[in-house]
């Protein structure tokens, strides 16, 4: 599951590479804020999401390592849920890239 989390990193920061150059100044990201400028971002801005799912997979990392080796379905489950979560984060990012290019 550690390997998904960064395959599913990695993919984030390669989707927001290889469509960089299409991306206009401003796109909609914060959509949890009222409709208008609040919502926009540059093209750097897109970098939230990664950061963000790299911050989950160190915390977890983190948690991992205080963890006895005994329990290894809560490794998994800690595990499982990065993946789960990098996933959503590359899914989002690709459909805010879909929409805009």
């Amino acid at each position: 599951m550690r390997g998904l989390s960064v395959v599913f990193l990695l993919g984030q920061i390669l989707a927001i590479l290889l469509s960089w150059q299409r991306l206009p100044p401003e796109l909609p990201l914060f959509y949890n804020q009222p409709w208008g400028k609040e919502q926009l971002t540059t093209p750097l801005g897109l970098f939230v999401l990664p950061a963000l799912s790299l911050i989950v997979f160190l915390i977890n990392l983190a948690f991992v390592s205080f963890i006895p080796k005994e329990e290894k379905l809560i490794q998994k489950m800690l595990w499982a849920a990065a993946a789960v979560f990098n996933f959503l984060c590359l899914v989002t990012l690709i459909k805010i890239i879909f929409l805009i290019v």
